[in-house]
């Protein structure tokens, strides 16, 4: 067969390597210039930054076997422990191992990409079945991966998405220009009540050869509901407030303050309970956190999963 992946985050990617592996025909038709889909890394000055992903769990053994062949000598333990805010300095899940990968977490995408053919910077807007195949970019597959979050595939098919099942998050990169501080040795605080728009702040120094000498980078995320109230926004308007909340919070100097980067994921994360899409054309799949959440190792699965319902 040959078959055509949306998307190239994790879960397409697993499946398109899956699916040739089989023997089978793979494009992958990818919107932007990166690979990994929410795994995403960006240079930021001087600096390498995950804004996205901040980093996974590999619980599964079979899941874990797969991501060390994958990322080899790239994968790392992230020792230093997240804080909760409530109760105030307790540890959240003590003794869990976390991982990342040394040259950003979308270093994952692009080793997974390797030997697949992955046309990048080609928009899908449309997706269509004529007679027995169906039409995307201007080629034609026998079958049809999506990976991208269901409100995004929903239009492509002309299907009503209805609730869209997922959470969005605002997200601030900010550097200040002095060494380490604030963070209590902790390489996050994160809060889960909903009630603080800072849901998760982390400091990328943890990552070993991230962030320049002399430098901070902190990475925040804000809640659902705050970046539901406030997506549509001026991003200046969000990443300042954010960055006087983190000065409060961890007694940062404003006067340190150095470069600043806003990013909206309108799509971030996977609702708990949100039920999977249903009544999907013949030859037309999903993967990716339209069917599971949002964690790396279920996204994973689900491209397995994926490439196992198309072979038969």
């Amino acid at each position: 067969m040959n078959v055509g992946i949306l998307g190239a985050g994790i879960s397409g990617l697993v499946c398109g390597r899956a699916l040739k592996k089989a023997g089978h025909q793979v494009t992958v038709l990818e919107k932007s210039r990166s690979l990994g889909g929410r795994c995403a890394t960006r240079k930021f000055g001087d600096h390498v930054v995950d804004h996205g992903v901040q980093y996974f769990t590999l619980r599964d053994p079979e899941i874990r076997k797969e991501v060390e062949g994958v990322a080899g000598a790239e994968l790392q333990k992230l020792t230093a422990p997240i804080l909760q805010a409530e109760p105030k300095g307790a540890v959240y899940r003590e003794g869990e191992e976390r991982f990342y990968l040394r040259s950003g977490n979308n270093r994952l995408g692009k080793l997974l990409a390797q030997g697949l053919e992955v046309l990048t910077e080609t928009e899908v807007s449309k997706v269509e079945k004529s007679w027995r195949k169906w039409k995307a970019a201007g080629r034609e597959f026998d079958a049809v991966v999506s990976c991208a979050p269901w409100p995004q595939t929903a239009a492509l098919v002309g299907m009503k998405a209805g609730d869209p099942g997922f959470d969005p998050c605002l997200t601030v990169l900010l550097e200040y220009q002095v060494g380490r501080a604030g963070t209590d040795g902790a390489y996050a605080r994160m809060d889960t009540s909903g009630n603080d728009p800072l849901a998760w702040i982390a400091c990328e120094n943890v990552k070993a050869g991230r962030v320049a000498d002399g430098c901070t980078v902190y990475v925040i995320q804000a809640s659902p509901e705050y970046s539901r109230q406030h997506i549509e926004q001026n991003p200046e308007y969000w990443a300042s407030d954010l960055q006087v909340l983190l000065e409060n919070t961890w007694n940062l100097d404003p006067s340190k303050r150095g470069s600043v980067f806003a990013h909206r994921w309108r799509y971030a994360r996977r609702k708990e309970g949100a039920p999977a899409p249903k009544d999907l054309p013949k030859g037309f799949f999903l993967c990716g956190d339209s069917m599971t959440d949002s964690r790396l190792e279920a996204v994973w699965k689900i491209g397995l999963a994926t490439a196992e319902k198309i072979l038969g």
